[in-house]
């Protein structure tokens, strides 16, 4: 017996109160210690451990007598470390020993048989054994051989020193008995999110409140895949799970291509070579033969639903030849090639993690699924009708009861129940409902199907931008509340197929509804982000679409006979060309692709310049001025300011911050800055740059400017120096010293730019923004 104590106890301290002990004779232990104690017989080891017996016996016998015992109660606050957190020996222990509740250790401890038959359990843990997969035969286990009485579900913030969502905890009592058709009683604090007021609430729960207090029946919860403790799902909810067919059953669902290393093989569409991008691809056997090394790739995203989120490309050229041969140093693949036979095939995508609810897009052929984008790739249903049916409301009442994370998994969207009753009515309203998201996703430069600004497309006869304006407002709210109202409608039918008229309601809010209405600051800021594309040749306002990312320039733009002229392209569906001409360009793109910005006119082609020029060219000259107050007042015109110097002011100090924005970090206009004083800034194309841009921007403009600020100081000079009156010396004066002080960050500027431009830098689009952007440090490109 003292040879079991030994050795039960021998790594105690990795183990602790897991450790399962059986009852031995510690009386006769006990005995034997007194008598080595008062001197009696004693052996020749106990004779020469005397001492260390005498020291380190007693207390394992008083420390198994307490873990033998079955108690009628126990209470526990448990530890709590998942298996990252364990060393080997635990680890190893928990597996097993408890192999069902082995992912964390607070798991573990509601298995140790300390309790005596018919005994209670109270304790207090983490919610996730109630929900998570990895503790599903725990659940199990609880369900068929013990009894919940009573459960305090309190979520995140149950104590004031623990903030934030990643605890989150329950307390329940378990009955170590089995009792058929138990009313167990659930108070709900999920929602509460301040420790101190869970506590006012749960001493002011009652019966009749059915959002906090609830009733149910544990068996209930083998009805739901997973046995999740879903004790708030009604029985209406409990029998959909039960005589329904799951969603898993009726389609293929999956994760796609994981490419091992994102840096490498994804970009954002608009960093790479335009022409190296395979749109319409529908095979794996067609990218197989294709030249192209991106092609477009589906990855998560926003809370959107219907359409949209399409902005990556992943490098899959020959068949993902790269990607499917790039292991590690120990020859272990990288890569996961996921569900490869579904490729370029239309389906469903959502985002596994999202702040928000589901959200489904319809996925078009041509696009390979990505890891973060799951997808539905097979359906026994029309795609319609399953779009319509997830973003409907019924997925999220019923996830809510497999799931209390946000996190929608491929194993938690398999497990819901699909009622099968489609009509052509849903499938209308789905198609629908994609073709209204999809003309809302096209509108703004970050598609790759944008056409032209929508204050363009809805200009109609009007030389107001005003008007355009709200043409383009009334059209984007009329879509707007088209797809409510057919979000609405989706959501009624599907409530009375499922029968849950008593739990939802079809209304949708404004918030959920995932396409924009007008906003005059946003769309005004594009609209003269579109000019800018325009000012490059990336776009054209006599062609619609992408005219030039990459290539030969000449290919898109050229002058002939004195004329500019624009490539228009125009493809169908399918990506066929079925116009392809020269037409006169009425706004012809900067000859040398540098566009400076500067706080005067200092060159008659600079930005502002430039966007006037558009805005004549637009809208005509006749409404010029109203046009520029109407945009300088939509940015934020200053009190003091005129229209030209509110549109100069956001292009020296907000333009680039929001074009930064909109292409999410991977700006394609690159900026030259010469810092804090504004002395010195050009934006050039990414696409059209060479090896002799930073010298064009060195020789053509910052020098000419430091020659014209030695202009403006003479000629301040002489203002100082006359009979003007005291003010406007006094300004004069002002600006002087401004400008020396521009023209000192200036000079310190020209020897940094220099450095770059000797070296003649060149760039490859295909390494992207990230790694283009290094190689020119110092020069101020995108921050």
């Amino acid at each position: 017996d003292v040879e079991y104590l030994i050795n039960i106890f021998h790594d105690a301290k990795e183990y602790g109160s897991i450790l399962e002990v059986k009852p031995i004779d510690f009386d006769a232990i006990e005995r034997r210690l007194e008598e080595i104690r008062n001197g009696g017989t004693q052996n020749l080891f106990e004779f020469q451990h005397r001492n260390i017996i005498l020291e380190k016996i007693p207390a394992l016998v008083k420390q198994a007598r307490i873990m033998s015992q079955k108690y009628d109660v126990v209470c526990t606050n448990p530890p709590y470390m998942g298996n990252g957190g364990m060393n080997i020996k635990l680890s190893e222990f928990l597996k097993k020993k408890y192999p069902d509740s082995k992912s964390n250790l607070f798991a573990a401890f509601m298995e140790v048989p300390y309790v005596k038959r018919n005994g209670m359990m109270a304790m207090i843990n983490q919610h996730s054994w109630m929900f998570l997969s990895s503790f599903e035969k725990l659940r199990e286990k609880i369900i068929t051989t013990k009894t919940i009485i009573n459960m305090l579900h309190l979520g995140p913030r149950a104590f004031e020193e623990i903030g934030g969502e990643v605890v989150q905890s329950t307390a329940c009592i378990l009955r170590e008995l089995y009792i058929k058709n138990y009313k167990s009683v659930f108070i709900r604090l999920v929602d509460i999110k301040d420790a101190k007021k869970k506590e006012n609430v749960m001493l002011s729960a009652k019966d009749n409140d059915n959002k906090l207090y609830f009733i149910a029946l544990s068996d209930n919860f083998k009805t739901i895949p997973g046995s999740p403790i879903a004790y708030w799902a009604s029985d209406k909810v409990i029998n959909i799970f039960e005589k329904n067919k799951v969603l898993g059953e009726l389609a293929k669902i999956g994760q796609g291509l994981k490419t091992g290393d994102n840096n490498r093989f994804l970009r954002k569409w608009f960093e790479v070579n335009i022409n190296n991008i395979a749109f319409n691809c529908k095979s794996r056997s067609e990218s197989m033969k294709s030249n192209q090394k991106w092609y477009p790739y589906v990855n998560g995203g926003e809370f959107r639903k219907w359409y949209g989120n399409f902005e990556d490309v992943v490098n899959w050229q020959y068949d993902g030849i790269e990607i499917r041969n790039f292991f590690d140093d120990n020859n272990k693949l990288r890569s996961r090639l996921q569900n490869m036979s579904y490729y370029f095939k239309s389906g469903l995508t959502w985002s596994a993690l999202t702040s928000k609810e589901l959200s489904v897009r319809y996925v078009p052929d041509s696009i390979i699924y990505g890891g973060a984008g799951y997808g539905v790739f097979d359906s026994q249903l029309s795609l319609y009708y399953l779009l319509a049916f997830l973003n409907s409301k019924i997925p999220k009442e019923l996830v809510k009861c497999l799931s209390e994370t946000m996190n929608f998994e491929v194993g938690i969207l398999e497990r819901i129940p699909v009622i099968i009753r489609p009509t052509l009515q849903i499938d209308n309203m789905a198609k629908t409902s994609v073709l209204l998201s999809s003309r809302d996703w096209n509108s703004f430069e970050p598609s790759w199907d944008f056409q032209k600004h929508p204050l363009l497309t809805h200009k109609g006869s009007s030389t107001s931008i005003e008007q355009a304006f709200n043409n383009w407002s009334s059209f984007a709210e009329k879509q707007f509340n088209q797809l409510k109202a057919n979000e609405e409608e989706l959501n009624r039918i599907f409530i009375e197929i499922y029968g849950l008229q008593d739990e939802l309601t079809p209304e949708v809010d404004d918030k959920d509804v995932t396409i924009r209405k007008a906003d005059r600051v946003r769309d005004i800021k594009s609209f003269i982000s579109y000019a800018v594309g325009c000012m490059f040749g990336r776009y054209s306002i006599n062609a619609e679409g992408l005219i030039y990312a990459g290539g030969n320039f000449e290919d898109k733009w050229k002058r002939e006979n004195g004329q500019w002229k624009v490539r228009k392209i125009v493809k169908d569906d399918e990506g066929k060309v079925v116009e392809d001409t020269w037409v006169d360009a009425t706004f012809v793109p900067d000859v040398d692709n540098v566009l400076p910005i500067t706080d005067d006119e200092y060159f008659e082609d600079d930005i502002v310049s430039r966007f006037v020029e558009f805005l004549k060219v637009t809208f005509g000259e006749e409404t010029l001025e109203k046009n520029l107050d109407y945009i300088a007042d939509a940015i934020g015109r200053k009190v003091f300011e005129t229209a030209r110097q509110a549109i100069r002011r956001y292009f020296l100090k907000d333009f680039y911050r929001d074009h930064v924005k909109m292409y999410k970090k991977r700006p394609i206009y690159w900026l030259f800055d010469s810092g804090k004083l504004d002395g010195f800034k050009a934006l050039v194309y990414m696409h059209r740059y060479d090896e002799y841009t930073v010298a064009r921007v060195r020789t053509d403009y910052l020098h000419r400017l430091q020659r014209a600020y030695e202009a403006e100081i003479k000629r301040l000079d002489i203002i100082i120096e006359s009979n003007a009156s005291q003010r406007e010396i006094t300004n004069a004066r002002k600006k002087k010293e401004h400008i020396l002080k521009q023209m000192e960050e200036c000079l310190q500027y020209d020897q940094v730019i220099a450095h770059v431009a000797n070296q003649r830098i060149k760039i490859d689009l295909d390494d992207g923004v990230k790694v283009n952007y290094a190689k020119f440090q110092g020069v101020e490109v995108p921050q």
